[in-house]
């Protein structure tokens, strides 16, 4: 399952993030491609060891462990420190499936994939993000904010930049609930849950589809 978390980041976040990469110094990307990265990634990243990397990183997975729709779709028990992103004209990241395990030895499990937009659509061209999916390809190019939280299993890809920069923030993380079959029954019931309550439904109703919600959460999750 696919989730689009609008807003996830305010226009007075991207803010501070963009001010804070003006000067940082960025590095060579492909590196962090795995072993076609050379071939197939394209692009600079905010290097670890820049003085900017750390605040940033700290002030972005603090917004994603406080947001609600994260919470519900993802049920993150971990989530790696993120990877800031540049592509200028002609950068591009070719088809490839995210590590399995990433960090530091023995590895977190990988079960979600998130980008997070830094610009808008009408900063640069191509650039899109292109996840190849049992239903055909799903292309994403969100607003300064927004964000895409897919499974790490899709294979996918970043469309060449032809004009302008595009920004993004990538990140990785272990749910609780390893199985995405699980983790979209639970997402379900609670996309359930928020429209009863929204439309002040049935309140009997509502009390079993928490139920069944939690329920389910307690038998999956992995704490």
């Amino acid at each position: 399952m696919v989730a689009m978390i609008e807003g996830l980041l305010t226009k007075e976040q991207v803010q501070t993030i963009a001010k804070r990469l003006f000067s940082a110094k960025f590095a060579d990307g492909s590196m962090s491609g795995g072993p076609l990265g050379k071939e197939i990634k394209k692009n600079t990243q905010v290097a670890p060891n820049s003085p900017e990397y750390r605040e940033l990183a700290d002030f972005v997975l603090s917004i994603i462990k406080q947001n609600e729709k994260v919470a519900i779709n993802a049920i993150p028990r971990r989530i790696l420190p993120p990877i800031f992103a540049s592509y200028t004209e002609g950068h591009r990241y070719g088809d490839h499936v995210d590590a399995a395990l990433m960090g530091q030895w023995p590895g977190m499990r990988t079960d979600l994939s998130m980008t997070i937009f830094l610009n808008d659509p009408g900063a640069y061209q191509g650039g899109e993000l292109v996840l190849i999916t049992d239903f055909g390809e799903q292309v994403y190019k969100g607003k300064a904010g927004d964000a895409v939280l897919y499974p790490t299993h899709y294979r996918h890809r970043v469309n060449p930049v032809t004009k302008g920069r595009r920004m993004a923030i990538v990140t990785w993380m272990e749910s609780m609930v390893r199985d995405p079959a699980r983790r979209e029954i639970i997402g379900d019931l609670a996309a359930v849950m928020e429209r009863l309550v929204a439309t002040k439904g049935d309140e009997e109703l509502m009390l079993r589809v928490e139920k069944a919600r939690l329920n389910l959460l307690r038998m999956w999750a992995d704490s």
